[in-house]
């Protein structure tokens, strides 16, 4: 007697759809007799997953592998191994028994069709279907549906219900996700941070909420359309991969990220969070992206630290003078109250190139934005410390963006 050993790939999330099918082509069958087929499934697994249109890897999803197992109806000596579906203009389509073996598969198919003729009844006449049965000494029959059963005591309606273990195993497991991709499609953390370095490096970051955002795509949808937007032009994908550097800054953003994990930041725990899988759901595809932003501000803030750490008193207090610095921070104040009149107030910090400190405390109507490259001009009112940085408090402040020279 011969095993028929059905294996193949579905996504995770299948699964309990072929546990179904797989029961009730088992309980069809019982009913004409036959014995019911085994099936094992595998630990999920993650598969690269390949846009049907360009070729190109989308992401992963996680996918496992099925096993369909058991013994081939056999009785009197006699096995069905084929089916012949049989169109009008005389073609015959040859359909093995799902799972057959590959040598008894081989052997099958080199086997010549006889059309529209069974050797049960041996009656010639127009038929959609006739089966091939082998004997255990190699001979071979074509039967019509309703001679099977009385020429191998096999069961049709049992035999046809086995076969439906082949629609399972070719059926499309995709489902209906976003855009035409499958659902449950998952995209590499390393790859999303990758793709978000090389965008900011040539568009810099935009903020859905951002007034930038009215003129330029926010980064997260950039990313996403790098993914999933069948209609980007190629061109832009190249420049993306095109960019060497890209893959050193994701490797830094990732580090930085995953030691978050823990923390009593509610932003970076979450972070780490989706930095430490192996892929990030595209629902969750904003926040990772968002880590970029994150490990910048860091970096930037680590850097005027210790950059702070050299700055030192400047000018004499009551002095005016003018100074190139850049904006480090812009925090607002308690307002202060004049009658039922509230006042404004922010601190601004500034640190020059040589780390520098200056303080403003403002209640203009306009100030810096933080990032900003200024001209400042103000007068020194204290010299003060805050921790170990020695800082300049200036008053009456002005400031310009500053304006390169021609070369």
């Amino acid at each position: 007697m011969h095993s028929a050993v059905m294996r193949f790939d579905v996504p995770a999330t299948a699964v309990g759809r072929v546990r179904q099918l797989v029961e009730a082509t088992n309980a069809r069958a019982a009913v004409h007799g036959l014995t019911a087929y085994g099936l094992d499934v595998s630990p999920p697994f993650l598969a690269d997953f390949r846009d049907p249109q360009d070729g190109r890897v989308v992401g992963k999803r996680p996918m496992v592998t099925v096993t369909i197992c058991g013994e081939i109806p056999r009785r009197n000596g006699w096995t069905v191994v084929a089916r012949l579906d049989h169109d009008d203009e005389g073609e015959a389509i040859l359909s093995l028994f799902p799972g057959l073996p590959d040598h008894l598969a081989a052997e099958v198919n080199a086997r010549r069709v006889i059309e529209n003729f069974c050797h049960g009844c041996k009656v010639a006449r127009h038929r959609t279907a006739t089966y091939l049965a082998r004997h255990a000494n190699g001979e071979y029959r074509q039967l019509g549906s309703t001679c099977v059963e009385p020429y191998t005591g096999l069961p049709i309606k049992g035999l046809e219900a086995l076969w439906r273990f082949r629609r399972i195993k070719e059926s499309e497991w995709d489902g209906d996700g976003e855009a035409g991709y499958p659902a449950g499609l998952r995209l590499p953390v390393a790859e999303v941070l990758r793709v978000t370095a090389a965008i900011v490096s040539q568009d810099g970051r935009f903020y859905s909420r951002a007034e930038e955002w009215k003129q330029v795509q926010p980064t997260a949808d950039a990313v996403s359309a790098y993914f999933f937007d069948r209609r980007a032009p190629r061109e832009w994908r190249a420049s993306i991969d095109a960019d060497t550097g890209a893959h050193a800054t994701a490797a830094a953003v990732r580090a930085w990220a995953v030691e978050g994990y823990g923390s009593m930041n509610d932003y970076r725990h979450k972070v780490a969070q989706l930095a430490k899988g192996e892929t990030v759901d595209p629902r969750h595809l904003p926040t990772l992206v968002s880590a970029i932003a994150g490990w910048r501000r860091d970096q930037e803030k680590a850097a005027a630290e210790r950059a702070a750490r050299n700055s030192r008193p400047q000018g004499r207090v009551g002095e005016r003078f003018t100074v190139t610095a850049t904006v480090t921070a812009v925090i607002e104040l308690e307002e202060r109250y004049y009658g039922y009149h509230a006042q404004r107030r922010r601190l601004v910090k500034f640190q020059d190139a040589d780390g520098n400190v200056y303080v403003w405390f403002s209640s203009a109507a306009r100030v810096p934005d933080k990032g900003d490259e200024v001209e400042l001009t103000g007068t020194v009112k204290e010299h003060s410390r805050y921790g170990e940085v020695a800082q300049t408090v200036l008053t009456r402040c002005r400031f310009a963006a500053r304006t390169l020279a021609a070369a």
